[in-house]
């Protein structure tokens, strides 16, 4: 019920996030200056609030834990995307080879996981992304481009400022706060809460604003649903069968099938509409991120439920 009503209250946030675009109450550039604003301050404020509990040997044995299923993981939902790759080919093989890898990790996974699993599944599921953070923005050209688009040659540098970014930084800075015990001031502790408590909302909105600048008559195809039925059922029912036999602690199990159950990655159409000058793949890749954060609302209870029977 707890995860039912979770939902429910995103897919409210992002009906907000809708309704503010239509009515043109925010103008043009205020998404990317609110995805901005999110990525670069508010998530790495909440990131480090997470650290925020009593050091455990317990849970940092678990934290390396999911840093190593994390890879492996990753590995093998991109394996899974090669595969549904050469089933479809063109545009709609790249877009289900890039979703089979990558979720709503931020603005839906983080606000679905604390909700659900309190502040330690928190923890759990902000190292379990780092890896995946750090593939995300690197691999979304190659994955998403037309045949022939050579990737962009990055220095070490770029690369390395790339996978240091705020929130993998401030997932590093919790732990070292974690392990030491050394905590802020009390009047930086809550200006941290405070700011980092309102990425998941806006989050949400900035979900609703995206899906805003589309015609949503345009959206409501039946092909589109590919997305839904390969990201929000097929993946976390074989996550969830592959995690059953793993000897791991339940907790850390649930936080693995949540990542898989969770929505598309939001920023799948932006990355399109970046890398594939392909008009029908910009609106596929919409419609998919479209009707994939819609079925969340009941994939996700069905998901968490299961694995609170089976874990």
């Amino acid at each position: 019920m707890l995860a039912f009503q979770l939902s429910l209250q995103l897919i409210i946030l992002i009906a907000v996030g809708f309704v503010v675009w239509r009515r043109g109450f925010v103008d043009e550039n205020f998404d990317e200056s609110l995805t901005s604003f999110i990525l670069n301050f508010a998530l790495p404020c909440m990131i480090i609030k997470s650290f925020s509990a009593e050091y455990s040997p317990e849970q940092m044995k678990n934290c390396a834990i999911l840093l190593v299923l994390s890879i492996i993981l990753l590995a093998f939902w991109y394996g899974m995307g090669q595969i549904v790759y050469r089933v479809y080919k063109g545009h709609t093989g790249r877009i289900l080879r890039f979703g089979t890898m990558f979720t709503n990790f931020s603005f839906v996974g983080i606000p679905v996981v604390e909700a659900l699993y309190g502040q330690t599944g928190l923890l759990y599921f902000v190292v379990f992304i780092v890896p995946i953070r750090m593939v995300y923005y690197s691999a979304a050209k190659p994955l998403l481009s037309p045949p022939g688009v050579t990737p962009e040659q990055k220095t070490f540098w770029q690369n390395l400022k790339g996978w240091l970014s705020p929130p993998v930084a401030a997932v590093f800075i919790g732990l070292i706060m974690y392990i030491t015990g050394f905590s802020f001031p009390p009047a930086i502790d809550k200006t941290i809460s405070g700011i980092g408590a309102v990425s998941s909302p806006m989050g949400m909105i900035l979900c609703g604003i995206t899906l805003g600048k589309n015609n949503v008559k345009s959206l409501l195809k039946l092909k589109y649903l590919r997305m839904p039925v390969l990201r929000n059922l097929i993946l976390p029912a074989i996550t969830i069968f592959i995690m059953y036999f793993l000897p791991v602690d339940p907790l850390v199990a649930k936080i693995v099938v949540i990542y898989s159950a969770l929505p598309v990655a939001s920023l799948l159409a932006a990355f399109t509409i970046q890398y594939d000058p392909d008009p029908e793949a910009r609106l596929e890749s919409a419609g998919s991120v479209f009707f994939s954060i819609l079925a969340c609302a009941v994939t996700i209870p069905l998901w968490a439920q299961a694995a609170e029977y089976l874990f």
